[in-house]
């Protein structure tokens, strides 16, 4: 087992009161008042979980993709990738955005529903192109520029880039989802 022990009774003043925003800036989100395991574990290296979190922070609560495109390009991800933890971890951030569990059970398949808009659909393949280390079609990379503009493209790859971060770190520690949340479906 590589799990990590839990820092919090070793974490500096400073350290601590950035642990404790990043706890509070996802409460509302996340739907639990405390800090969510994997970045509790992250905690053993303060300096990389700053700098994580603020990354993440950025992306989730600061970028320019509307919420309910970010989600679903997160759980699509979650989805390629297997990444449990990340995939229950925003079940209800995607509810929050409107995202049906009809949509939420066609990206979590593979599928690209038919019925979101066209630059969705275009995001839904760029984190397919993302995942299989391939570049995102022309066509697609087209419509989320014309919606989002190229930062909005850029945030798209960076989002594949932080959840594969946060993913390795629940794979390589044993890091499990917390009780409560819903189990993924692979």
């Amino acid at each position: 087992m590589a799990t990590l022990p839990d820092p919090t009774n070793d974490l500096s003043p400073a350290d601590r009161a950035v642990f404790d925003h990043v706890a509070s800036v996802r409460a509302h989100s996340d739907g639990r008042p405390h800090q969510s395991e994997v970045y509790l574990r992250m905690f053993n290296n303060p300096g990389v979980a700053a700098r994580v979190s603020a990354f993440g922070e950025q992306i989730r609560f600061h970028g320019v993709l509307p919420g309910e495109v970010r989600e679903l390009a997160i759980l699509r991800y979650a989805s390629r990738m297997h990444a449990g933890y990340e995939w229950s971890h925003h079940q209800r951030p995607a509810h929050l955005e409107g995202i049906s569990d009809t949509s939420i059970a066609a990206v979590t398949r593979g599928e690209v529903p038919p019925d979101l808009p066209l630059q969705t659909q275009a995001v839904l393949r760029a984190v397919d192109a993302a995942v299989a280390l391939r570049s995102i079609p022309e066509a697609d990379q087209n419509k989320i520029v014309e919606a989002y503009g190229t930062a909005g493209a850029v945030e798209l790859v960076a989002i594949c880039g932080l959840y594969a971060t946060m993913s390795y770190m629940c794979a390589a520690f044993d890091i499990e989802i917390e009780p409560g949340l819903p189990a993924p479906p692979f």
